[in-house]
């Protein structure tokens, strides 16, 4: 499976985790079933992914990262750097 094959996947609420390469669906909800990232989002990651917009996927990897180690371990967690990609992918 490419990666663009798990995103079509996971964009169409199928979160499968690509065995070939062992990746992780981006909000890593292929291994922890509780995270239910909305489809517009979904959207966006693949639209972004799809256009090459490194700033757009930065800032949602790093919301995807920090949504899922709060439901993997029950805590709240801050990614340092976190704001600055999320401010800088919002002024493109």
């Amino acid at each position: 499976m490419t990666s663009i094959e798990q995103l079509e996947s996971w964009v169409a609420g199928k979160s499968i985790h690509n065995i070939e390469r062992d990746e992780c669906c981006p909000d890593f909800s292929c291994c922890c079933s509780e995270i239910n990232t909305p489809i517009e989002d979904r959207k966006l990651f693949l639209e972004a992914t799809l256009i090459k917009d490194h700033s757009v996927i930065d800032a949602m990897l790093m919301g995807f990262l920090n949504n899922a180690i709060g439901f993997m371990t029950n805590k709240k967690v801050y990614i340092a750097g976190q704001q600055d990609i999320i401010e800088m992918a919002n002024k493109n």
